[in-house]
């Protein structure tokens, strides 16, 4: 009974030195958080908070289209109009699955700044977007029930 006994202690040590091996192996995922904010011309504003995943080592972070995403862990934008007032929130990336199917994001991890095209918020009937190009021109946008996309806002500079 006793070799029984001290068999069962042994391998009990044993699987305990396995699994406390086996969680310092473990790598933990190192997220960054980032917010940004946009203000166009007649006052509408666009405020985003988005994270990613540090451990890639990513200069530039390169997002489009819907599905799985190479960096980014979450996006979330919100259209606030003149008055400050909310006038949707859109969670375009969430669990690293881009749900828009023309959502485009592009961030420089270095200078900590939008870069390139974007295109985020809404698609459908009676929501709200942002598109255009960082350096140049992005526009607000809303689509109306006509299907026609309505120029709200224009940001020139970020």
């Amino acid at each position: 009974m006793l070799d029984f006994k001290h068999l069962f202690t042994s391998l009990l040590a044993v699987i305990a030195i396995a699994l406390a091996s086996g969680l310092m192996l473990i790598t933990p995922v190192v997220a960054a958080t980032q917010s940004f904010q946009l203000t166009g011309t007649t006052g509408y504003s666009v405020q985003g908070t988005f994270s990613y995943d540090e451990t890639k080592n990513s200069t530039i972070i390169s997002e489009q289209g819907q599905g799985k995403t190479s960096v980014l862990d979450s996006l979330v934008v919100t259209f606030y109009s003149p008055s400050g007032q909310p006038i949707r929130t859109y969670e375009n990336v969430a669990d690293s699955i881009a749900k828009g199917k023309y959502f485009e994001f592009n961030f420089d991890t270095i200078n900590q700044k939008l870069l390139g095209n974007i295109d985020l918020g809404g698609e459908f009937i009676g929501e709200t977007y942002l598109k255009g190009k960082v350096d140049k021109k992005l526009s607000l946008f809303q689509v109306e029930e006509s299907g026609n996309e309505l120029v709200i806002d224009q940001i020139s500079k970020y």
